[in-house]
């Protein structure tokens, strides 16, 4: 009979284990993942109209009231954003402006606490932005490099990811040339790609894309990658395009977390096999809306357009007309 009893508290404590231990996809894990385009909730709100009324939508931003109202840190997205008429849905969008010499803020979105839903929570970014044409650098060609969005942990971000402190699913945008491809904007080319800041790239394992393996800033081991399209899909100076970045979290110690990102509601990339956390409690903190340029001391000032901004908990897609 102990040994009986025994067997049975044993095989309590290991079903217990598992299953606290098993990936729980969150609802809609499978949405954005089909060829072509993928319209997720949007596709409900036309015109992104009603959208914020979404039950898994946590903020919008659609500019409509005249003024910025999406709450950030400081109020730095509102301190840093002109509304404008020039848009992409409504009669209004942002501007963002980058002389010489500066190189921007950055804009945190805190994430409520409604937003941590399930065993292995899910969050969604989806932005409108229009680079303009003073995004050429002139005739030196010379490269540039600008902050998109993303979602983020910050905890302790003065040392290398762990598991224990910060990571971040985000996306950046490059320049560079001179270049006689056709997608080129004047002899330069304009590119969106996804990038994560993990305890362990080298595991991550690219579904969709290429994955590039960035050398530690300090330290023997990386914490960083960017994953690209394969091919690249270049972008137009002076043409609204639609980006969504998607972090799936993952249970505490394993790789079963995932990121993904989104051109007009095509996928570009998605890296699997992701560990994000190691820690129950570490779950995202912010959702970055990036002003943040990486290059400075450009003699033009930079421009770039944003309009219908939504942050979710599931899968957003772009605007259904």
């Amino acid at each position: 009979m102990k040994r009986l009893a025994g067997i049975l508290i044993l095989s309590f404590l290991l079903f217990s284990c598992s299953e606290k231990d098993v990936y729980v996809k969150p609802p809609g894990f499978d949405e954005g993942l089909y060829d072509g385009v993928n319209y997720g909730l949007a596709a409900n709100y036309p015109n992104d109209e009603g959208i914020e009324n979404d039950p898994d939508v946590l903020a919008v931003e659609d500019f409509e009231a005249g003024v910025i109202t999406i709450p950030t840190e400081y109020d730095r997205y509102k301190e840093n954003v002109d509304v404008v008429s020039d848009h992409y849905t409504g009669s209004f969008g942002g501007r963002h402006k980058w002389p010489e010499g500066l190189n921007g803020p950055t804009c945190r979105y805190p994430i409520p606490e409604k937003a941590h839903r399930g065993q292995n929570p899910s969050y969604f970014v989806r932005m409108y932005l229009k680079y303009d044409k003073s995004f050429h650098p002139g005739e030196d060609m010379e490269p540039v490099g600008v902050k998109g969005f993303g979602i983020y942990n910050e905890k302790q971000t003065g040392e290398p990811c762990d598991g224990t402190n910060w990571y971040c699913a985000s996306c950046q945008f490059v320049g560079w040339g001179p270049s006689q491809k056709p997608d080129a904007n004047d002899g330069y080319l304009w590119f969106g790609h996804m990038y994560s800041y993990n305890p362990a790239p080298e595991e991550a394992y690219a579904e969709t894309g290429k994955i590039k393996i960035s050398n530690p800033a300090e330290g023997d081991e990386p914490y960083r990658f960017s994953i690209y399209s394969d091919p690249y899909k270049y972008i137009k100076f002076d043409k609204w395009y639609c980006y969504e970045v998607g972090l799936y979290l993952n249970t505490p110690g394993k790789n079963d977390g995932e990121a993904r990102f989104w051109i007009n509601g095509v996928l570009q990339s998605r890296a699997t096999h992701m560990r994000f956390r190691d820690l129950e409690d570490l779950k995202p903190e912010y959702v970055q809306l990036n002003l943040h340029r990486t290059t400075e001391n450009f003699p033009q000032t930079m421009i770039r357009y944003v309009d219908n901004i939504v942050i979710a908990t599931r899968y957003i897609g772009p605007v259904k007309k």
